[in-house]
């Protein structure tokens, strides 16, 4: 049996008398909601093929918790004439290509990971506005200012959980950076085709190892060389891309999560690139930052990486990466 506390879906207001989860078959059966001090009933909703969302919502019922754990994209979008004015609903995006089983697992564990984080993100920002971004190695530091959203989930409306992958998929964010940031670690990637999706992970491999400098001004993103043998190949890449498909150079939001179609991926910072009118976004991790409050304690502390061979820190007349060919394989 897979355990699902209520607790990690955040659902919002006060008074919902039921934790609903609504679940592909046979998943559905694998899943057991552990009672809570506030739900006086827990129920499991199997979503059977050709069932509308209207009628799962409505057998959870207009006072419900709802949780969604599904790759159906009617009932990760549904709308307010599906939900009724008083229905809670937190959906979870599960990867079409995976196993339903191990990718609810996954998405469980990126929610009890980065709620605590992404709370205390969230409140900092609340209280002053702004974060500051730091990493030890490479000196980097940019300005976080938040753009003031809707924090909590409010009935009659579907709120996409965990943070990283809705905000992909919907551009919402914690805000834009503005200054230099330090990118570090495993990218995700959305969108497009797989190949295309293949290659870019490929090509910003490098990133995993090594750490590499973004400038980033006005809303827009530019390489900056950070490490000789490593990130530079990820800076190429990111150079090119950038060349072929200039709207991607634009920074369009941060959010705090975790990858969720990734085995064992840590939740982090990372910077958006793309929207929903792209074909391809990704979301670059800043493993290595530390996020600052105004006051200017450590809201989130990102372990300083060891030196990097060829390191050189890059400095105010350091050069940004051109690309000398347009390498990126087209995403349309």
């Amino acid at each position: 049996m897979i355990g699902v506390s209520p607790a990690v879906w955040r659902s919002a207001a006060p008074g919902r008398r039921r934790a609903v989860v609504i679940a592909a078959e046979p998943y559905a059966g694998l899943l057991r909601i552990e009672p809570t001090g506030r739900h006086a009933g827990q129920r499991v909703l199997a979503a059977r093929r050709g069932t509308s969302p209207a009628a799962l919502l409505a057998e959870a019922g207009p006072d419900a918790d709802v949780l969604v754990l599904s790759s159906d994209e009617a009932l990760l979008t549904a709308g307010p004439r599906d939900l009724g004015p008083g229905t809670a609903v937190a959906a979870a995006r599960l990867d079409a290509g995976a196993d339903d089983a191990e990718g609810i697992r996954r998405v469980l564990r990126a929610l009890a990971q980065s709620r605590p984080a992404e709370q205390r993100l969230l409140d900092a920002l609340d209280a002053a506005g702004t974060l500051t971004l730091t990493e030890a190695l490479t000196g980097a530091r940019a300005e976080l200012r938040g753009t003031g959203g809707e924090r909590l989930f409010t009935p009659g409306a579907v709120r996409p959980v965990p943070a990283l992958w809705p905000a992909l998929d919907t551009a919402v964010s914690l805000g834009v950076p503005d200054g230099r940031v330090t990118v570090k670690g495993a990218p995700v990637v959305v969108g497009a085709y797989p190949a295309a999706r293949a290659a870019l992970r490929r090509r910003l491999a490098p990133l995993t190892s090594y750490p590499l400098v973004l400038a980033v001004r006005d809303g827009r993103a530019a390489p900056v060389r950070a490490v000789k043998a490593g990130s530079d190949l990820a800076a190429a890449a990111l150079a090119e891309l950038f060349a072929d498909h200039p709207g991607l150079c634009a920074v369009t939001g941060a959010a705090y999560g975790a990858d969720t179609a990734a085995a064992g991926a840590e939740a982090a910072l990372h910077l958006l690139f793309g929207g929903p009118g792209h074909r391809i976004r990704f979301a670059l991790p800043c493993a290595t930052t530390t996020v600052r409050s105004a006051a200017g304690g450590p809201v989130l502390a990102g372990p300083a990486p060891g030196p990097a061979r060829g390191w050189r820190r890059p400095g105010p007349g350091v050069s940004r990466v051109r690309p000398k060919r347009p390498a990126y394989p087209r995403t349309h």
